[in-house]
């Protein structure tokens, strides 16, 4: 008797030693995310000063890392700068795999958008999605596209993406910026329609994913404006357009901030299923 075939598994990166001494849930829904996801993680080795300075002023990125300046969570915290060196390690981890093999992978982690080239902001330090956009560029991608699905505008990655002079190689979709309210009520065909002309429009050689967990209606911040099952449908869209086109995607979760932090870290499984989903739809017969 044969077994059932194994289904395709969204790969993870991630560390524990992203999980810092602050209580703030961008940093303790991680480990209960990792838990739920149910497999093994890949940890990357962490970055160094050389790689935050990638998107970021020296100056900027070394008064953080000496302890001389506030980091985004408003501490100087050596813990946190540990935590911060894995997460965005983990970003470009997920993004250089699915470089390499194809598909999705994914990156525990969150708090990067708001961090720009030479300041902090909402919990978020250094900015790894122009971090790993800067790498896939010189690993030979030719453009990169960032589709933000955060509820907040990403202000720091458009301040590092004009810092740098990035406007032609990295493109920036975030919210009002073609994504947001627009979308509400979408289903995944919907969904999947609106990617697709993303990438016919821009043809990037990797998406990099933030899958907001924070643009839920139930969010208590506020800026929410898709209910759960919405949530889903935004997710598997996404993905399928992404593997339709052949474009290599890395999600991470990004915001989501409901406590007790279970219905933020179903979200969050809820994109994975749909990773795992997709993965197995593309999968040759």
């Amino acid at each position: 008797m044969s077994s059932a075939p194994t289904l395709p598994r969204t790969p993870i990166f991630y560390s524990p030693k992203q999980v810092a001494d602050h209580a703030f849930i961008s940093i303790q829904k991680l480990p209960a995310f990792i838990a739920g996801a149910k497999r093994q993680v890949v940890e990357p080795d962490p970055f160094t000063a050389a790689d935050f300075k990638l998107a970021h002023k020296a100056s900027y990125v070394d008064a953080v890392l000496a302890l001389k300046a506030s980091n985004g969570f408003g501490t100087r915290s050596a813990s946190i700068n540990q935590a911060l060196a894995y997460s965005s390690a983990s970003l470009w981890a997920a993004a250089e795999h699915a470089l390499e093999n194809g598909g999705i992978a994914c990156s525990a982690s969150q708090g990067f958008h708001h961090a720009s080239y030479d300041s902090n902001f909402g919990y978020c330090t250094f900015n790894g999605l122009v971090i790993a956009a800067r790498m896939a560029l010189a690993s030979g991608v030719k453009k990169v596209l960032i589709i933000d699905g955060d509820a907040h505008y990403g202000d720091g990655t458009d301040s590092c993406i004009q810092a740098l002079r990035l406007g032609k190689s990295v493109i920036n979709i975030t919210r009002d910026q073609g994504i947001g309210h627009a979308q509400a009520g979408l289903k995944a065909e919907g969904w999947a329609a609106y990617t697709h002309e993303l990438l016919q429009r821009h043809r990037p050689g990797l998406v990099l994913y933030q899958a907001g967990a924070d643009a839920w209606e139930g969010d208590p911040y506020g800026s929410g404006y898709l209910s759960f099952d919405e949530m889903g449908w935004r997710d598997q869209g996404v993905f399928a357009a992404c593997l339709e086109h052949q474009t290599p995607v890395a999600w991470n979760l990004a915001g989501g901030y409901t406590e007790p932090m279970d219905k933020t870290v179903a979200l969050h499984l809820q994109t994975l299923t749909a990773s795992d989903q997709a993965l197995s739809a593309a999968r040759p017969a």
